[in-house]
């Protein structure tokens, strides 16, 4: 189950939020048996119109059993940033 909610900030600029819910009963996409949970918040910012910045603050939490690390974490942080050229 996933959720989207975006606002527009201006013309080149908007916010996003992102949840999200995982069921792995039987481990067979993770490794790890457990619900997993997922909060992400990024930004997207237009240079001119054919480049698209969104760098993104992400929390991944197991809440079962640990699933991060080789399970030994529960929880991890992430910080990525796309570069999207559109052609």
């Amino acid at each position: 189950m996933v959720n989207y909610v975006e606002k527009e900030l201006s013309a080149r600029n908007y916010v996003s939020i992102r949840s999200d819910f995982l069921d792995d009963m039987k481990g067979q996409r993770t490794g790890f048996k457990t619900r997993y949970t997922e909060a992400t918040l990024m930004w997207g910012h237009w240079v001119g119109s054919t480049i698209l910045l969104r760098p993104e603050i992400r929390f991944d939490r197991a809440i079962d059993r640990p699933a991060y690390d080789y399970g030994t974490r529960k929880s991890q942080f992430q910080l990525a940033m796309d570069v999207i050229v559109k052609f």
